[in-house]
């Protein structure tokens, strides 16, 4: 029985799952979610049919929520034929929402996620206060409990085993009242706000013009144009932080214009250390040409 295994993955935390998943699970098969996306807009408007009987979606948290990707790839999937869905989420270790939203999409189809999973993973968003670049030994506890999970999740998945991990996690207060304010505003910014603002990133004067955002903009918002990134207005970024994480020379920030400063400026970067450039690149490219 094929096992289709849809991912998306700005800085390699769920790249890096779902390859593993995938070298565990017979019959299985790699389906990048921005590429169908791509050709989806640009070739068809029709709906996306999943064709194998068990399918499962690995993603990253954003902003406590499925990414911007996710979501609209989940509203033009057809899951006629699927008898058995999954979804993984990756996350630094905050509180998620995220599946209570994929059920709520999945509502409209008549089903629901038979499994969920959380793995907690080194955090890859330099913005936030408590970013900090894991050292190698942590790396190598994390990898440990990362691998007892994902035996946990081979299991269930196979054996097409009823499964929701719990998706309480680091939180934003400790008023009860003011974390579910926070908890419903922050996915909102992250979908309807944060992709609109103007200015959310720019290059300092360490930009190189060497086009690597460019390449690793899964959204394909970003154009080089004489040799410096443009974040073009007709685009939604994915707020998948690849372009600002592979920069080589570090030189793209995030700008809060409600601060009016940047929060990366002093910031290190992390992309999972199994996750290039190319790995990244790659979930842009047609699923039926490679």
């Amino acid at each position: 029985m094929i096992t289709d295994i849809y991912y998306f993955s700005g800085t390699g935390n769920s790249l890096y799952i779902a390859r593993e998943l995938h070298n565990r699970i017979p019959d299985s098969r790699l389906i990048p979610i921005a590429a169908l996306l791509n050709r989806r807009s640009k070739k068809t408007n029709k709906n996306i049919k999943a064709t194998a009987k068990t399918n499962g979606i690995v993603f990253p948290c954003h902003g406590l929520t499925i990414p911007i990707p996710v979501k609209k790839f989940l509203r033009y999937l057809d899951l006629t034929s699927s008898e058995y869905l999954f979804a993984i989420a990756t996350r630094g270790g905050t509180i998620f929402h995220g599946f209570e939203a994929i059920d709520k999409i999945l509502h409209n189809q008549g089903t629901r996620l038979d499994a969920s999973f959380i793995i907690n993973m080194a955090m890859n968003d330099p913005k936030l206060k408590s970013f900090t670049i894991p050292s190698t030994k942590e790396l190598y506890t994390l990898e440990k409990i990362i691998q007892t999970k994902l035996n946990l999740i081979q299991d269930t998945v196979i054996n097409h085993k009823s499964y929701h991990d719990n998706i309480n996690g680091v939180t934003f207060s400790r008023f009860n009242s003011l974390n579910y304010i926070l908890e419903r505003i922050v996915p909102f910014a992250v979908h309807h706000i944060s992709p609109k603002v103007k200015k959310y990133f720019y290059t300092d004067s360490k930009c190189t013009g060497c086009g690597i955002c460019e390449k690793v903009c899964l959204s394909e918002k970003i154009k080089i144009v004489n040799d410096r990134p443009i974040w073009q207005k007709n685009k939604t970024c994915y707020m998948c932080y690849a372009c600002l994480n592979y920069c080589p020379t570090q030189s793209i920030q995030i700008y809060s214009k409600f601060y009016m400063k940047s929060f990366t400026e002093e910031k290190e970067r992390y992309s999972h250390p199994y996750a290039l450039v190319k790995d990244i690149v790659i979930q842009k490219l047609d699923p039926t040409t490679h």
